[in-house]
């Protein structure tokens, strides 16, 4: 209208004479293409469709596909009067009828026309929201970097930019506002998200100065989503136009950065660059003839296939690299793996040596021992252990037992059992009461224990006075079986852990010493194995253990106990020692 002479705002009539040659038959359509203005259509005087809000409550819809059905009752042979009333207040954008002369003939033909031009502009929305899919899948698989993500964000904007010029959209009656909106929104958001794709593709932080730009872009985007003016709607559109000069040249200088050192960047400039061109085609097409051919994109997708191949040439790169690093990592892997193969062989041969060395420093106590019947079982978790047993004969009549359990197993918990044979070496000959020497042990082993712990048991037999006499430092306590047929039963006693308290009093217990009675002492290693439901061996199984086997020998009777203990927990948690002591 401004180039026809009227200024804005305006309202008037276009009107058209039109003559019909043949009778209609069947419904007629007219297509007026988009006019960015409001309109009110008739067809010999009666309305036959019209869009937008005249004022005072003026929105034009320009967005809208004005294709309106004449019926064929309406139409008359010969002369017909076509008229268009439209208002524009619109300052900041052309309006009236300006993209094509009216089109009138058969409604369905004219439908299928204007879907078949649709077709093209959904083939593309196909391929950008199948780009859209196979990214955002990607992201979801593998979120090492965020270049996919912001690809498939421009991709899903594209798609929400293109669908609201789809005539099949308002064939469909969708609420026109909604589209407008739609499509303003997504035309902002969606350099936005190609600067963002760029500067993830090279692992490039976004200067403050980008970060200002996008801000103001998401702003204007965010606005756009507001019921406005067309005016101010276009302003903002204007302003928009502005950012997008300043993010160009900070676009083409991050590509010119990385265009000598990295091939995707390369491919991303080509992308950028068919992208222009085909914009600027876009631009003088719409200028020459008047009718947009919506050639930007090709353009655009043009980019974004340049973008998820820069992806892939990164991913590929990332892949070789990694594939090198496994490759060496594989190698270094072997060679360690055959050092430590060569440093376990020595240290099992080391371990077997200690093993043998340690099984060296505690006596194996079988058969007659000053006159009782003795029989011992050590079996370590490991090849060495922590638990520790000895005796020493004082005189003909009197012998003195020690039972000591060193906190865990392996070699720290034999470095302190081989300190208490050293210390029981010393000890021993010089104290015949269990109490005398628990507290001096416990004396030299304060320096020595530090998170390690030590449960120990002392017990001297005096066969001139047929005397028991024992004292326990956190120990299990000794089990007796009488020689007279009653049942076993757990002795009393107790004492602080050995190590631990520097002047610990111990106390001692003593009991007669009869003709037939035993007395079997142990480490937890027995009570506290498990089986396979993590239920422990017990107490009370190997109280019945020793009442079923009171009448075996001391050796059957142990053997007997051990075959049960492997049954019951086939795997040792803990190193396992134990012996018997019987007056014959």
């Amino acid at each position: 209208m401004v180039e026809q002479g009227y200024s804005v705002p305006v309202r008037g009539v276009y009107r058209l004479e039109v003559d019909i040659t043949e009778s209609a038959v069947y419904t007629q359509g007219i297509f007026l293409d988009r006019l960015h203005s409001v309109d009110s259509t008739y067809w010999n005087g009666k309305p036959v469709g019209s869009t937008g809000r005249f004022s005072p409550d003026y929105y034009p819809y320009w967005i809208s596909s004005r294709f309106y059905s004449i019926p064929a009752g309406s139409i008359s042979l010969g002369k017909n009067i076509l008229e268009v009333q439209i208002e524009c207040r619109e300052v900041e954008f052309m309006c009236g009828i300006f993209r094509n002369i009216p089109r009138m003939g058969s409604y369905e033909s004219i439908k299928d026309e204007l879907i078949y031009e649709d077709l093209r502009q959904l083939i593309f929305a196909s391929l950008f929201f199948g780009i859209f899919i196979q990214q955002a899948i990607s992201y979801i698989l593998n979120r090492s970097s965020h270049a996919g993500l912001y690809l498939a964000a421009t991709a899903i904007l594209f798609v929400t930019w293109r669908i609201p010029i789809l005539h099949k959209i308002h064939f469909l009656d969708w609420d026109p506002e909604l589209l407008v909106r739609t499509l303003f929104f997504s035309q902002c958001m969606f350099p936005c998200t190609i600067i963002l794709f760029v500067y993830s593709l090279f692992e490039e932080k976004p200067s403050r100065i980008v970060i200002s730009l996008l801000s103001l872009d998401v702003i204007i985007a965010f606005i756009q989503f507001f019921p406005l003016k067309p005016d101010y709607r276009f302003q903002f559109v204007y302003l928009w136009y502005v950012l997008l000069a300043f993010k160009v040249p900070l676009l083409i200088t991050l590509l010119a950065r990385f265009y000598n050192k990295k091939s995707e960047a390369i491919v991303v400039s080509i992308g950028a660059l068919v992208a222009t061109c085909f914009g600027i085609l876009d631009i003088v097409s719409d200028l020459a003839i008047g009718k947009n051919q919506y050639l930007s994109q090709y353009g655009i997708f043009a980019f974004m296939f340049s973008g998820i191949l820069a992806i892939g040439i990164q991913n590929a790169r990332t892949r070789k690299a990694l594939k090198n690093l496994n490759e060496s990592l594989e190698m270094i892997v072997g060679q360690r793996t055959q050092e430590l193969e060569k440093q376990y062989r020595i240290l099992s041969d080391e371990m077997h040596m200690a093993g043998s060395l340690q099984s060296k420093l505690i006596p194996s106590m079988q058969g007659d021992v000053c006159g009782l019947k003795v029989n011992s079982v050590y079996i370590p978790m490991e090849k060495i252990g922590g638990d520790y047993y000895d005796f020493y004969i004082h005189d003909q009549d009197t012998v003195m037992f020690l039972l000591c359990d060193v906190l865990g197993h392996g070699i720290p918990a034999a470095l302190i059992a081989s300190m208490l044979k050293i210390s029981f070496l010393e000890l021993g000959p010089k104290h015949k009461e269990p109490d005398r020497l628990l507290e001096e042990l416990n004396q030299k082993m304060i320096p020595v224990v530090d998170k390690n712990y030590i449960t120990a048991l002392a017990c001297s037999f005096d066969l001139k006075s047929m005397e028991v006499r024992y004292s326990v430092m956190g120990h299990p306590n000794p089990i007796f079986v009488s020689g007279e047929g009653k049942a076993p039963v757990i002795l009393d006693g107790k004492g602080p852990i050995l190590g631990w308290i520097k002047e610990a009093k111990i106390q001692s217990w003593k009991m007669n010493l009869c003709q037939g009675d035993r007395y079997f002492f142990y480490t937890d290693g027995i009570t506290e194995a498990q089986n396979s439901y993590k239920e422990l061996f017990g107490e009370e199984r190997l109280l019945e253990l020793l009442s079923d086997g009171r009448n075996l020998e001391p050796n059957l009777l142990n053997k007997k106990i051990l075959d049960s203990v492997r049954v019951y927990s086939p795997k040792l948690s803990d190193d396992l020692t134990f012996f018997t002591v019987e007056m014959p």
